[in-house]
């Protein structure tokens, strides 16, 4: 897009000379007419500028609209964000039985909800949240198997009110199986459709792997690369290798990453590797946003200038032509016209300097923003 625009800020002046030119042309031709046959009548207008300012009717300020340029907003270590392109977000928590067990004397259960809460505290404002539970109904025995494989429930409908997301986590109770792929699908179904991976997250957290006969991987293949484009993050508790095996697979298939956490200390570092992850995101998402919003308004400023200024220059010169042709064919000469002639070209050649500056102005000014964005980027880092 630059490239184009920079060829118009090179174009303009040469159409406002070339305006400037056909006029001095044409009436360099009138006026040897005038001086060889045309009898001469007396002007009303009393001097070369007053003539030329009754065709200056439009104030050339309106042309020059100053811009206001952005910062972007760069957190440092101790913030905690997420990520700046997340629109919505589901959080599938585990409720299978299994989830009663526990990681160094604290139950994998409280573990899911602290991750969960973390997560769902650490979404931009913006960002809507749901919150699904999997497997919480019927038990964990053969009888209350199939009950419990077709329980996926929806706890929060997607909201932007986090207090009820946080609030609906104690209603998890660790009960029935692990119906893993149901539940991924039942997620991407909440989803809307999107083109641009990251929007939407499926943020899982569980204690194993599928147990009631889904396709897990295809299920989270299918978020990632259908329509809605998801990214399946999976957190673990305690995992056997082969579980944990499984579900990195699941991650690997959604786009996503898999953590395993065996101890309270893992699972800090855990927490803390997210958020410092998401961080980090954020702070590239959001500043390459900016440089390019303020590319694109610096650019936009400018050649709304141009287009202003040619449009200015291109009345005033047919609107002077015209009127010289009226008293040409009137008979009626300007004696100063010569004079008026190069007062406007004067004007013109005036405005597109100032058109230059206005575009080497604010070129530097936003090559400045970007400049300080990066370098703020950089010692965040």
């Amino acid at each position: 897009m630059l490239p184009s625009l920079g060829r118009l800020y090179i174009m303009q002046p040469m159409r406002i000379l070339a305006s400037t030119a056909v006029v001095l042309a044409l009436f360099g031709i009138s006026c040897r007419a005038w001086a060889d046959g045309a009898e001469a009548r007396r002007d009303t207008v009393a001097s070369p500028q007053a003539y030329v300012d009754q065709f200056i009717r439009k104030d050339v300020e309106t042309c020059f609209s100053e811009l206001a340029l952005s910062l972007a907003r760069i957190e440092g270590k101790q913030e905690v964000s997420g990520s700046a392109l997340l629109r919505r977000a589901i959080v599938l928590i585990d409720g299978s039985g299994s989830m009663a067990g526990q990681v160094d004397g604290r139950s994998k259960l409280d573990l899911a909800r602290q991750a969960a809460r973390n997560f769902v505290d650490s979404l931009p404002a913006d960002v809507e949240a749901s919150l699904v539970v999997f497997g919480q109904q019927g038990d964990n025995t053969q009888a209350g198997k199939e009950q419990s494989c077709s329980a996926v429930d929806t706890l929060v409908p997607m909201t932007s009110d986090r207090a009820e997301v946080v609030a609906s986590l104690d209603k998890v109770q660790a009960v029935g199986w692990t119906p893993l792929a149901a539940a991924i699908e039942h997620a991407r179904q909440i989803l809307q459709n999107s083109s641009t991976v990251g929007e939407q997250v499926i943020y899982v957290v569980s204690d194993g792997e599928e147990t009631c006969g889904g396709d897990p991987v295809e299920m989270a293949r299918q978020a990632h690369q259908g329509q809605t484009r998801a990214i399946v993050n999976i957190v673990g508790f305690g995992l056997p290798a082969k579980e944990a095996a499984a579900l990195q697979s699941v991650a690997t298939a959604g786009g996503g990453t898999f953590v395993d956490v065996h101890s309270k200390r893992a699972f800090d570092q855990a927490m803390a590797a997210v958020q410092e992850a998401n961080r980090r995101a954020g702070n590239a998402v959001r500043a390459a946003s900016v440089v390019s919003s303020n590319a694109l308004g610096t650019a936009e400023a400018v050649s709304r200038a141009n287009l202003c200024i040619s449009d200015i220059v291109s009345d005033e010169s047919n609107r002077m032509s015209d009127n010289l042709s009226a008293r040409a064919n009137r008979g009626e000469p300007v004696p100063y016209m010569g004079e008026a002639l190069s007062l406007l070209q004067a004007r013109h050649k005036e405005l597109n300097a100032r058109v230059k500056a206005f575009s080497e102005r604010l070129g530097a000014a936003e090559r400045n923003a970007r400049t300080r964005i990066n370098r703020a980027e950089d010692a965040a880092q």
